[in-house]
């Protein structure tokens, strides 16, 4: 752990470089190759955090809401030469990422209880080979409509829960869930969370 201050910020920088203006530059180099061939799939690879609103993601869930908003602008600039770019909103995955998050110190104290029970919760996870199918299917379905898909359990129950309750509600639900007081109606929508595996 390490004080959040210069830290923090090359963190969040290279958070953005790889996420955000890495892919920038991917796209950028297979575009003309697209262009000139007048076909082609392009898969940014977005989060369904983009969408869900959780707490202490803020800056990771930033750089994928951009990631998103890039594969529509590209969708839409592409189109006409027989492109099309999508993005790809994975779920939760049964991996060990979440051992390998690197906590700042000398983090406020009013943090300390919210970290604790947000970080006791378990996450809804899905095999990877989920979204490896999700990512298949992007690539070979020839939906040159289609932008955003999502995979895993909670990937594809989260927007649903969205549109069903409205952005406001939802964010409401999941505050709550967040300091570890699910609804009844929380826990009935969304796929039963999983411990990780050790």
């Amino acid at each position: 752990m390490r004080a959040c201050s210069e830290w923090c910020f090359r963190a969040w920088r290279r958070c953005w470089w790889t996420n955000v203006f890495g892919l920038i530059v991917l796209n950028k180099t297979s575009v003309p190759i697209f262009r000139k061939q007048r076909s082609g799939v392009i898969v940014n690879v977005s989060s369904v955090s983009a969408d869900a609103g959780l707490p202490y993601t803020s800056v990771y869930e930033a750089s994928k809401a951009a990631v998103a908003s890039l594969a529509e602008g590209l969708h839409a600039e592409l189109a006409e030469f027989g492109v099309q770019v999508k993005a790809l909103h994975r779920g939760s995955h049964e991996t060990k990422i979440f051992s390998k998050v690197d906590r700042a110190e000398n983090v406020p104290e009013d943090y300390t209880d919210f970290w604790n029970t947000f970080a006791s919760l378990n996450l809804v996870r899905s095999d990877p080979a989920l979204t490896a199918e999700v990512m298949f299917r992007m690539v070979t379905d020839g939906d040159t409509k289609k932008v955003h898909y999502y995979s895993g359990h909670d990937g594809e129950a989260i927007p649903r829960v969205m549109q069903l309750l409205g952005q406001d509600w939802y964010l409401e639900e999941l505050s709550a869930r967040s300091r570890g007081q699910a609804t009844a109606l929380w826990d009935a929508l969304m796929p039963t969370p999983v411990k990780a595996a050790e």
